[in-house]
């Protein structure tokens, strides 16, 4: 009985592992930022956060919907820190009772 032959016989020497096997060059990308063509990164306009007192209801009522919630960050155009200072000072504001909680 004669051996099998297998493609896995010891005989044949194995190639190293090649990490970037899987593209032969860097045109051939199936998906990356190459094919999404190119468009220039929207600038952001970063709104100044006035100081303001907790006592100044008129200014804060503007970073407040109609319910009573606080606007997020994506519509006020804080900065993380101005948008944690004025969550702050709201609270601050609705604890003193010059705020409502929650609007009917």
């Amino acid at each position: 009985m004669e051996p099998r032959s297998s493609k896995y016989s010891r005989d044949d020497k194995k190639k190293p592992f090649n990490k970037n096997a899987r593209f032969r060059d860097k045109s051939d990308k199936k998906f990356g930022a190459s094919d999404r063509g190119s468009r220039a990164p929207r600038k952001r306009m970063r709104r100044v956060f006035p100081q303001t007192d907790y006592k100044d209801t008129d200014a804060l009522g503007k970073y407040l919907t109609e319910k009573g919630k606080i606007l997020p960050r994506r519509i006020t155009r804080l900065s993380a820190k101005d948008q944690r200072n004025l969550t702050r000072i709201i609270k601050k504001a609705r604890h003193a009772g010059l705020l409502p909680f929650q609007a009917y």
